[in-house]
């Protein structure tokens, strides 16, 4: 039996390309669209999505949706597509290998596939997609890209850092105040003296502390 014989998609193909039908059905899904949707190689879009979504009856040659396509996308008759997909698609004795509850046994399905000589690879695929369609659950739409949306928040995080920065700068700042320098005093009795003083006071410094500084200047140096 070829190892093609029953079509295999991939929970996220199944996913993103009916997330898609539903938010746009007149999408064609051509390989640079799913490959799109999907983050794969156009070539591997149309081996591995395109052609067994039209071997489900889903798309047409063109990639638009069917009939059955358009069942497939609406909420309310998304089971009565899987339906039509079970009994165009699979064998009636397929239906049978279900649990206590009526879903499909994924263990009983595989054992199907795997006595149908298929290689453990295809065999796993088949089940999957088999018991995708046969749960009849309408299913999720993918996530968002995580690492996309890091990207998206990573400048934020790097302006923020920027933001702050200057604040650290302006707190540790040092007050710096320059006295202006005193006229030479004209003397016959030697050289003058010049001083240029530099005050630093901390930026914390409180104004009855500034002002003792100060008063302590005023006491020391120009008392004489």
């Amino acid at each position: 039996m070829a190892t093609d014989a029953f079509p295999k998609v991939g929970d996220k193909a199944w996913r993103a390309l009916r997330a898609k039908a539903v938010a746009a059905p007149s999408t064609k899904f051509t390989p640079e669209i799913v490959a799109t949707l999907v983050g794969v190689s156009p070539s591997s879009a149309l081996g591995n999505t395109i052609r067994p979504m039209r071997r489900l009856g889903l798309i047409d040659e063109e990639g638009a949706l069917t009939d059955r396509g358009n069942k497939w996308r609406a909420d309310s008759s998304f089971g009565d597509a899987c339906q039509e997909i079970l009994d165009d698609v699979y064998p009636e004795e397929l239906a049978a290998l279900t649990d206590d509850d009526g879903n499909p046994d994924t263990m009983q399905v595989r054992t199907w596939f795997d006595h149908k000589g298929f290689g453990e690879s295809n065999a796993r695929q088949m089940t999957k997609t088999y018991v995708m369609v046969a749960s009849k659950q309408v299913p999720v739409p993918p996530e968002p890209d995580s690492g996309k949306a890091m990207k998206e928040a990573s400048p934020a995080k790097k302006t923020a850092g920027k933001s702050a920065a200057p604040k650290k700068t302006e707190a540790s700042q040092e007050l710096v105040t320059h006295e202006p320098p005193a006229s030479p005093a004209k003397s016959d009795a030697g050289p003058t003296v010049h001083l240029d003083i530099q005050i630093h006071i901390p930026a914390d410094a409180t104004p009855e502390q500034i002002e003792q500084i100060f008063s302590s200047m005023a006491r020391h140096l120009y008392s004489k």
